[in-house]
């Protein structure tokens, strides 16, 4: 098993892993935001990164998406990974679109940990000042992970747009 970048060929297997991460989720992307998001991961200027577990024969078990941004905190950018978050919708495609899934088959193998830690590595590379991602607070099972990590001590609130409270 081995962490790498994707690449055109794993097209088919990407798509399972996300599709299925779209459904732990119990939310739905129109279909064509499924290549959308594939063709800017693998477009080497895009502005959307990922990892992948790669077992020998080439199988992927597991997908990390994560990207860069810029904060008013610190002239470094910063780097986010949306470790299983909460619900994927097409109001929030440009700043929720990034995620943690590993194949449900195998996991407590340790194959969660080094997407996490590759993109971590990735951050640090780029001069980042901060990595950090989002879960919901029910998924137990990925926050003893994440908690092995860091901590968290913030609320989200998200609001859908457009809105009519404007």
């Amino acid at each position: 098993m081995s962490v790498s970048t994707l690449t055109k060929a794993d097209w088919t297997q990407w798509q399972n892993l996300f599709r299925q991460y779209i459904a732990f989720y119990k939310a739905s992307i129109p279909e064509a935001q499924y290549e959308n998001t594939f063709n800017r991961i693998v477009d080497p200027a895009g502005d959307l990164h990922a990892f992948a577990i790669r077992e020998e024969d080439g199988t992927l078990n597991g997908i990390a998406h994560y990207l860069f941004h810029t904060s008013s905190w610190s002239d470094k950018p910063v780097c986010y990974l949306n470790g299983t978050s909460s619900r994927v919708c097409l109001d929030e495609a440009l700043l929720r679109q990034t995620d943690l899934f590993v194949n449900p088959d195998i996991r407590g193998k340790g194959y969660g940990r080094k997407l996490i830690v590759a993109c971590g590595k990735a951050a640090q590379e780029k001069g980042c000042s901060k990595y950090y991602w989002l879960t919901q607070h029910d998924n137990v099972v990925a926050r003893k992970l994440y908690d092995t990590f860091g901590e968290s001590g913030f609320a989200e609130y998200r609001i859908k747009l457009p809105n009519d409270k404007w």
